[in-house]
């Protein structure tokens, strides 16, 4: 009997230590549930993440040899020209243009004037849902096929579209939201950057909100879970000289900013029969600003590393009426490349057009002494001058301003400049 009630006694102390074991196991589970609004939610025992900080003045850029061939692509209800026109192996990269803020007090993001641009997209009858984004998605998907980047361009000029990035960037809230905007659309969309295109401040504020902005949009970059992955670019359209670049501190943009794009193009005057985008001065001509004193400016004067420099090239020109001589006076318009090729280079000399050819600034122009008609752009051989510039000074590359200005439909090479410029700059 005593031995059963020994054994007994063992299993129920047995008994009462699972008991007891279970419930403090109970307990620890409990605890770490917690219930909110009537759902259970498991405690995540890792410390919340916290989002990087960096120091505004950090170089966050490191420089490469790498050529760049950068293109401007914009929407035109003028010149039809889309993703599947492109000669994407003569690029690196694309900026599709433009996006801007709705108005200098509201950062949300607009592309501006809907009327011209639903008359562009008449033109692209693949785009199933005709709008900006959805041509860019189009764009992007056979850019990134082809190993070319593709960027967002933000509008600026000296307009309105400047006058209203002014307000936004002088505005800490609404600096913060309009780069919380762009994040989100390169994050969501594929872009690889951002191109600024704000291209001529006016002031010594315009000049520091630009600056705090291209601070902003770096940092935003790298706290980006998903863009921090990513090499995101950050590139500027500039002014050639110090009339107005004399606003921007180019020493801390160039911590922040991977390449600037001085604009070396209509050099030429309103008043007067002169030559385009001269690569070097010609005093015989009366040239004295030109791409070698732009490139100047941005070196010595203000510091900029030469890998850190892309050359602006145009593709389009200037119509002069009443020409009588280079430097008499004379009015002009500016025409596309490709206006300029189907009315007049393509029938030359027979139409009555000798080409000129300036061996100092390495610039062309067409003359035609009977109309009294002059034009000046820059054709394959003013663009294979540039591109042993660009080998023989270390320079980063060339902007094109822009691709669908240089397309000729129908010609055995529709991107002829493009070509020149792949071969010149990409080719070994």
């Amino acid at each position: 009997m005593d031995n059963l009630i020994k054994k007994y006694k063992m299993k129920k102390n047995t008994v009462l230590f699972g008991a007891v074991l279970t419930g403090i196991i109970f307990c620890i589970i409990a605890q770490s549930c917690s219930k909110t609004d009537g759902a259970t939610h498991i405690k995540d025992s890792k410390p919340p993440k916290e989002t990087k900080t960096f120091s505004r003045d950090s170089n966050f850029i490191t420089l490469n040899n790498n050529i760049v061939v950068e293109g401007y692509l914009s929407l035109s209800k003028w010149y039809a020209y889309s993703y599947n026109d492109i000669n994407y192996k003569n690029l690196t990269h694309i900026v599709y243009a433009f996006l801007r803020p709705t108005s200098a007090t509201d950062a949300t993001l607009t592309t501006g004037d809907t009327a011209y641009e639903r008359a562009a997209y008449s033109l692209y009858p693949d785009l199933v849902h005709k709008t900006f984004l959805d041509y860019g998605d189009q764009l992007i998907a056979r850019a990134h096929a082809n190993n070319v980047k593709v960027l967002i361009g933000i509008a600026g000029g000296n307009g309105k579209s400047a006058r209203d990035l002014a307000g936004v960037f002088s505005n800490d809230s609404l600096r913060a939201d309009f780069v919380s905007n762009l994040v989100n659309l390169c994050a969501a969309h594929g872009y690889d950057g951002v191109d600024l295109d704000y291209e001529y401040p006016t002031s010594a504020s315009d000049g520091a909100g630009v600056l705090n902005f291209a601070q902003d949009l770096r940092i935003a970059f790298l706290q980006s879970d998903t863009l921090s992955k990513k090499d995101m670019l950050i590139t500027m359209a500039c002014p050639v000289g110090n009339w107005s670049g004399e606003y921007y501190d180019y020493t801390k943009l160039a911590k922040c900013v991977n390449w600037f794009s001085p604009m070396t193009y209509s050099f030429s005057s309103a008043s007067a029969a002169t030559l385009n985008a001269p690569l070097n001065n010609n005093p015989v001509l009366n040239i004295n600003t030109s791409v070698a004193t732009s490139v100047d400016y941005f070196k010595n004067t203000r510091g900029i590393d030469p890998r850190q420099i892309v050359i602006g090239v145009p593709f389009f020109g200037w119509v002069y009426n009443g020409y009588t001589a280079l430097n008499a006076p004379a009015t002009r318009i500016d025409k596309a490349y490709k206006d300029l090729y189907n009315t007049y280079i393509q029938g030359a000399p027979g139409n009555g057009f000798v080409s000129q050819w300036d061996d100092v600034s390495k610039q062309t122009y067409l003359v035609n002494t009977t109309t009294g008609i002059m034009l000046t752009y820059d054709n394959e051989a003013a663009l294979s001058a540039k591109c042993s510039y660009i080998k023989t000074n270390g320079l980063k590359g060339a902007m094109i301003w822009e691709l669908s200005r240089g397309f000729i439909a129908g010609a055995t090479d529709p991107n002829p400049l493009l070509t020149t410029l792949g071969n010149g700059l990409l080719k070994e």
